[in-house]
C-alpha cells in the first residue's frame, strides 16, 4: 500500500519529471505548506515507488562524477494517483501544540502569555503576507484541469487558515488584555 508520502511524491511527478533534488525542493515550497518530508524519506519513498512500478528514472549526466537519476511518473503511477485523489481521506488526530497551551493558559503570567500570542500572531500576519503575494502572481484563478489549479487552491485554504489564526490571536490579546483590566 503506498503511503500519503508517496501518493505526494506522485502529486510532484504528475508535474513533470524530477531528480531527488528536484522533489526534495518541491516538498518545501509549495507541497511543504501542507505537507512535509525530509530528503532522507523522499528518497527511502522513491524506492518503495519504483519497487512497485509507480515511479521510473532515467539516467542523466549530472554535476558530478556521477550520473544522476530524473524521475517520472509510469502509467500504474498515474493510474493509482488518480484512483487515490478521490478517496476520503484517512481519520488523523489534531495536533495543535498552540490550542494545548491556550487550554493550560490560565497557568502562565499574563505578560508571557501576551509575548506569545503577539509573537504568533506576527509569524501568521508574516505568512499572509507571502501567501498573498503568491497569490498575486498567479494573475487569477487558473481553469480546472490545469496544473496551476491544485496549487491555487491549496494556497486559498492556506490563506483562509492564516487569516482565522491572526483574528484568532488578537482576539485572544484583547481577551488577556481586557482580562487585566478587570482584576
Amino acid at each position: 500500500m503506498t503511503s500519503t508520502l508517496g501518493y505526494a511524491i506522485l502529486a510532484v511527478l504528475a508535474r513533470g519529471d524530477r531528480t531527488g533534488y528536484d522533489l526534495a525542493a518541491a516538498m518545501r515550497r509549495p507541497v511543504g505548506y501542507f505537507w512535509t518530508a525530509g530528503h532522507s524519506q523522499i528518497h527511502a519513498e522513491l524506492q518503495k515507488l519504483r519497487a512497485a512500478g509507480l515511479v521510473g528514472f532515467e539516467s542523466a549526466h549530472g554535476p558530478g562524477p556521477q550520473a544522476k537519476k530524473v524521475y517520472h511518473l509510469t502509467a500504474e503511477g498515474l493510474t493509482a494517483l488518480r484512483a487515490w485523489v478521490t478517496q476520503p481521506p484517512r481519520e488523523r488526530p489534531e495536533r495543535d501544540e498552540l490550542m494545548l497551551k491556550t487550554y493550560a493558559a490560565w497557568l502562565a503570567e499574563p505578560e508571557l502569555l501576551r509575548r506569545l500570542f503577539a509573537d504568533q500572531l506576527a509569524a501568521h500576519e508574516e505568512r499572509l503576507a507571502d501567501y498573498e503575494r503568491q497569490e498575486a502572481s498567479f494573475g487569477g484563478r487558473p481553469a480546472f484541469g490545469d496544473p496551476g489549479f491544485g496549487g491555487y487552491a491549496t494556497l486559498r485554504c492556506g490563506l483562509s487558515y492564516e487569516r482565522h489564526r491572526a483574528e484568532w490571536c488578537r482576539w485572544m490579546l484583547t481577551q488577556l488584555a481586557d482580562g487585566e483590566s478587570a482584576e
